[in-house]
């Protein structure tokens, strides 16, 4: 079930992955890895296992903005994640749909993910 307003799941892949270590939600709403930045793709599997898991990871975008700098919807805050507020503080969703949605009608294709690309994180892992 989807939330097209606030492009919003149910179930949220990225914070599940943080809760489980494997990286941070960054500012630009994506989970970053350190060996692989934002540059993942995420699939979950539900289970009653009991599997051990990490501890969540800290924050290291630090005083870093260049995906917010480079978003050319202007729909990324640059707020820090945080699981206590919404996710609007961080992201207009409105914005990006509308961004992506013109994209798509003028040119066939979104062309976005800027953000991903201009993320110091993983770029030596870009083959």
């Amino acid at each position: 079930m989807l939330n097209n307003n606030n492009l919003e799941a149910v179930f949220s892949h990225k914070v599940a992955a943080h809760l489980a270590g494997l990286g941070w939600i960054g500012k630009n709403c994506l989970l970053i890895t350190p060996q692989y930045g934002p540059r993942v793709r995420l699939a979950t599997i539900l289970s009653d296992i009991p599997i051990e898991s990490g501890n969540p990871m800290a924050n290291r975008c630090g005083t870093c903005t260049q995906c917010v700098d480079i978003c050319p919807s202007k729909a990324l805050t640059g707020s820090a994640f945080s699981p206590y507020e919404p996710k609007n503080i961080r992201i207009d969703a409105q914005k990006c749909v509308k961004y992506t949605s013109d994209r798509m009608e003028i040119f066939g294709n979104a062309n976005y993910g800027l953000c991903v690309h201009v993320c110091p994180f993983g770029l030596r892992s870009r083959i």
